[in-house]
């Protein structure tokens, strides 16, 4: 069959107005047609993409390149947690090899898993899409609650650190409060506790602290944290200074010249409190040094650690 050249189309309106006639090339015709053809297929090729994840696009559809990227940051935050659950491990050690050597109890197995159990799973299940690889979405929740755990954990070792802090401080309190130097930085030990003859009686009798001998002004420091009890004169001690040390642990400084602090002064150990003299019942210049616990005196030699009051 012959084709036309061209179509004569005729068009009657339903309003009974007059009819038209249109003479379309047979060209332009079948431009229109192929026009309409070509973008019908694009509708239909895009669409499809879409359903499958097949896309004619460059890199893909828009899901993939979202699926790919998002895949890439869910395997870099799983090496970083690895990494950082390493590092929770080993500084656990440390903290337990801590609290070994100060005596403390280390953190017990029950205490730092922190309540594992987390928030579970997304509350809503993803839709599949053909080639998309959905898996990411639970390493991602994975990875969130395993970071949400050590979050916890480094909190609890962080309380773990400061209570051995408190402890140590509370204790190195204690130990400063303990009187455990001499309290002259000279002089020699010229009577020690225990029974002696009395040098004015010749009799035996029980001397009850350290006579250090020393010229008259020597510095006499106190050998352990704690208050001034009494600064008075005593019959027998002459200028006397005691001082309240805690725990019912008592220091006495007798046969004074001067004394320098009064009663309820704080004092830190090597602290000047008076010079030595020979006040009240002494036969030559010296310090008299006693420590008493409960009221009972004690042989101040077992509690002197240092050779020397205070060092440089």
């Amino acid at each position: 069959m012959k084709l036309k050249k061209s179509y004569t189309f005729l068009y009657i309106p339903d309003d009974h107005g007059a009819s038209r006639q249109f003479r379309i090339p047979r060209g332009s015709l079948l431009l229109a047609a192929g026009a309409t053809i070509l973008l019908a297929g694009i509708v239909v090729c895009y669409g499809m993409g879409i359903g499958t994840g097949n896309s004619w696009l460059p890199g893909g559809s828009r899901l993939q390149r979202e699926n790919f990227v998002l895949q890439e940051t869910v395997d870099g935050l799983e090496g970083q947690v690895l990494v950082l659950r390493d590092e929770i491990d080993d500084v656990r050690e440390v903290q337990d090899m801590m609290a070994t050597a100060i005596n403390l109890p280390a953190i017990d197995e029950e205490t730092f898993a922190a309540g594992v159990g987390g928030r579970g799973h997304l509350g809503f299940a993803p839709q599949e899409v053909p080639g998309l690889n959905l898996e990411f979405g639970d390493r991602s929740s994975s990875a969130t609650e395993d970071l949400e755990l050590m979050l916890r954990q480094a909190k609890i070792q962080r309380q773990g650190y400061l209570a051995m802090m408190d402890t140590l401080n509370a204790r190195a309190q204690v130990r400063q409060k303990i009187p455990s130097i001499r309290p002259v930085d000279t002089g020699w030990l010229s009577s020690r506790f225990g029974f002696r003859k009395d040098p004015f009686t010749e009799n035996q009798t029980f001397h009850r602290g350290l006579d250090f001998s020393v010229p008259t002004g020597t510095p006499v420091r106190v050998t352990g944290n704690g208050v001034v009890l009494a600064v008075q004169h005593q019959r027998g001690f002459g200028r006397v200074i005691k001082v309240d040390h805690g725990n019912d642990v008592i220091t006495v400084y007798a046969h004074l010249r001067d004394q320098l602090v009064k009663k309820g002064d704080l004092v830190s150990r090597g602290d000047v409190i008076g010079r030595s003299g020979n006040t009240g019942r002494s036969s030559a210049p010296h310090l008299h040094y006693e420590i008493r616990i409960g009221g009972r005196p004690v042989n101040p030699l077992s509690y002197i650690l240092d050779s020397y009051a205070v060092r440089d």
